[in-house]
């Protein structure tokens, strides 16, 4: 461990030098943050020796967990024989190869090419631009409108920002990219259109209709969207949404993205999250998972009807790629990480705990949790001030760092949700330890809230 005099100076150094995403730079300043030194399953230690449950698996993506062996020696290996080679004008390298095979193999039936990117920003660029190009290359130079969903998160590149649907995240980069628009999702919870499933007929697919109408199919590319809405607030479709979503799409020749980044590899109780309903998208982004986070590493996944115009007469280039696109030593971690995946059951595992966790919270009776929705180990959870009245309470901040001072880390989601997505090797103990910690904390902060509003009045 370093001394104390090291560790001070880390922390200066730090505050000093190293720009942070999401954070007020004046607060870090002063404050600066937690600095994570090692890790062990489904938990992390901290500079001064704490240590925590990973209740948010560091960024959604530490599938298989903290000190994998495995993961490390594949890297190591990749690395003696070859760290790099790149994947432009017809090079090429051997773990990418096995890992564009492997990916064609456990995909969703019908996609059997891969490229590879360094993340999700760049996959869901990737998928974009190819969807964009389909149309190009059918005559359908028009078809340019990229549609996704209110509260959608897909990036902060300037395409995959501009087809997220969070203002936030957008919010002093203008100009934006042009030819995306919006609509609401399948939030059933606080529903749009104030109706009730499954009486709605699942209306809020039918939006989609409607702005491919206004726009005018010969201008519509695709459509985009998370299986389930991670940053927005774990927001997950019922049966039925994407079942519509497919037949609006095919009716108009719009394609389909699905943005997997947060959704693959395991997390909802499938390999892939959009498993979870019956239908198949055209193209699928992913990353986070596919190493979980041992290494970066993206991919769109391409369908063969998009493979098929992509290709066109067949002596056209595809002009697009990254420097580190099928990074060997990336897919080399990637191809053991899927190995231990479907080796020890993860996703099965996922599913199952998931739903444990998810009845756990809602048998407490927490009079302060409206909902708990989501799939597999993907769990938001809803802060409100009554369950009858559903009236939200913005305290999901306070819950997180007093869940932290509690030694679990949890993330806050806007005000008033709190999602759980901890790494799938997380043990039945610390599951139940989570949800115990989670119950105590929002008892007793928004119990204090109610309690402070009442004296107010």
């Amino acid at each position: 461990m370093p001394t104390p005099e090291e560790i001070q100076q880390l922390r200066q150094l730090d505050r000093d030098h190293l720009l942070h995403p999401n954070v007020v730079l004046g607060e870090f300043e002063q404050a600066g943050g937690t600095i994570i030194v090692g890790g062990e399953g489904a938990t992390v230690r901290d500079i001064d020796g704490r240590e925590y449950i990973d209740a948010i698996g560091a960024l959604w993506l530490a599938n298989v967990g903290y000190g994998r062996p495995e993961l490390a020696a594949a890297a190591a290996a990749q690395m003696r024989q070859l760290p790099f080679w790149s994947l432009f004008y017809g090079w090429s390298n051997v773990p990418a190869i096995r890992l564009a095979a492997e990916m064609a193999r456990i995909a969703p039936e019908g996609f059997n090419h891969a490229f590879f990117t360094s993340g999700g920003s760049e996959s869901n660029e990737t998928s974009i631009k190819f969807a964009r190009l389909f149309h190009v290359r059918r005559g359908h130079p028009s078809k340019q409108i990229v549609i996704g969903l209110q509260r959608a998160y897909h990036g902060v590149s300037y395409g995959a920002m501009t087809a997220t649907g969070l203002e936030r995240v957008r919010e002093g980069y203008a100009p934006l990219v042009g030819a995306f628009e919006h609509i609401p999702g399948a939030y059933c919870y606080r529903c749009p259109f104030g109706k009730t499933y499954p009486e709605c007929q699942v209306d809020c697919a039918d939006e989609l209709e409607r702005a491919i109408t206004r726009l005018g199919a010969g201008n519509v590319a695709a459509f985009i969207a998370e299986p389930i809405q991670g940053v927005g607030g774990v927001i997950t479709p019922p049966p039925g949404y994407y079942e519509k979503v497919r037949e609006i799409c095919d009716r108009h020749d719009v394609l389909w993205i699905a943005d997997e980044v947060i959704c693959g590899f395991g997390r909802t109780g499938k390999l892939f999250g959009i498993e979870n309903w019956t239908v198949r998208p055209d193209l699928i982004s992913c990353a986070k998972g596919i190493t979980s986070g041992y290494l970066p590493l993206g991919a769109s996944l391409v369908s063969d009807k998009v493979y098929e115009a992509l290709r066109g007469d067949g002596h056209q280039s595809l002009n697009h790629g990254f420097t580190y696109s099928g990074h060997p030593v990336a897919a080399a971690v990637a191809l053991e990480n899927i190995r231990i995946l479907e080796r020890e059951g993860l996703p099965a595992r996922a599913a199952a705990l998931g739903e444990s966790m998810r009845a756990q919270l809602l048998a407490l009776s927490n009079p302060h949790i409206g909902e708990v929705r989501g799939k597999g180990l993907l769990i938001g959870v809803e802060l409100v001030r009554d369950r009858g009245t559903r009236e939200a309470v913005e305290l999901a901040p306070a819950v997180e760092l007093a869940c932290r001072a509690r030694g679990v880390i949890l993330r806050a989601l806007g005000g008033n949700i709190i999602s759980i997505s901890p790494p799938l090797v997380i043990t039945e103990a610390q599951a139940a330890r989570v949800v115990a910690v989670l119950d105590e904390v929002v008892r007793q902060v928004c119990g204090a809230s109610g309690r402070a509003g009442q004296a107010a009045q």
